[in-house]
């Protein structure tokens, strides 16, 4: 039996049709859309399916989920869409898909969202194209993202990434990113291995084709032999393990330069002799002042 190398992170939310076949080879595409904040992050999962593996997921959805009836209803799709939240979550809670200086301390897990196609409503035994989306919500503490250098993140081999970062960061080098290209703060790609490592300063912007080509997905040499929907996986890696952290996943190197917000001058309290009264800085010339004079007398004279 072929090992496949476990993409701990998304081990809850591959879909259904492995429960059915019992392979993980299902054919699927995936993407990933990260943006990161200061104090968090969303990940945003879109899956997208046809054909044969949109017929495979919605008969798992009538089979798993619903009467079997080979009709998927509203109350089917809303009990799959539960599902695929719970899958995610316990998905997360036994290996961290985020890591800001090789650690998940801090790193908390606010919200998961799933959103199941509309599509899959109806008959099971059409074949309409699906696209699911999941996202979910990381927060920071203050300061990690700043203080920390690099972030890496568990994602499945060959599925698209794009990766957007604060305001202010600069991407320094990359590893585990396949075709990367680089634009200061945000980057794009496809998840692959992390033997291979591309530097920002001396070509950003550029794309690198293969970087991750002398890493198979069966590699003999794992230890792991799990499917991708083994539901009694164990946790083979702790939060806060080093070792081995830099296995798989992609890892970004970053700089942030935090610019402090303008100084309020008028906020400052004022010593004992200074005055917020304008004092005019040339005083007027002599002539000025006796023409002035002449016009006044003048003035007076005609009066009387």
């Amino acid at each position: 039996m072929v090992r496949l190398r476990i993409i701990a992170g998304l081990l809850g939310i591959t879909i259904f049709a492995a429960l059915v076949t019992g392979s993980a080879s299902a054919e699927y595409n995936w993407s990933n859309q990260i943006t990161i904040h200061l104090d968090g992050m969303e990940w945003q999962y879109t899956e997208e399916l046809s054909d044969m593996d949109s017929f495979v997921f919605k008969y798992d959805i009538d089979n798993k989920q619903g009467n079997k009836d080979h009709f998927v209803s509203t109350w089917e799709l809303m009990k799959a869409d539960k599902r695929m939240r719970e899958r995610f979550r316990d998905a997360i809670e036994r290996e961290t898909d985020v890591r800001i200086n090789n650690s998940s301390l801090g790193i908390e897990v606010l919200d998961i969202d799933a959103s199941l196609s509309n599509n899959a409503l109806g008959p099971v035994e059409s074949m309409t194209e699906l696209t699911n989306t999941y996202r979910v919500t990381y927060s920071f503490p203050g300061g990690l993202l700043e203080n920390g250098s690099t972030i890496w993140f568990l994602g499945e081999p060959g599925s698209l990434l794009s990766v957007n970062f604060p305001e202010g960061t600069q991407i320094i080098s990359t590893k585990g990113i396949d075709n990367v290209s680089i634009r200061t703060s945000d980057l794009s790609g496809r998840f692959g291995a992390i033997n291979e490592s591309i530097d920002a300063t001396e070509s950003e912007g550029a794309t690198v084709e293969g970087a991750t080509d002398n890493v198979s997905a069966t590699d003999e040499g794992m230890t792991d032999n799990v499917s991708a929907t083994d539901e009694g996986m164990t946790d083979n890696v702790s939060a806060t393990d080093n070792e081995g952290a830099d296995a798989e996943g992609a890892e970004i190197t970053y700089i942030i330069d935090i610019v402090p917000p303008p100084q309020n001058n008028l906020s400052e309290e004022l010593g004992e002799n200074e005055s917020t009264i304008p004092v005019p800085t040339e005083m007027p010339l002599m002539g000025t002042v006796y023409v002035l004079l002449v016009i006044a007398a003048a003035v007076l004279l005609l009066k009387d």
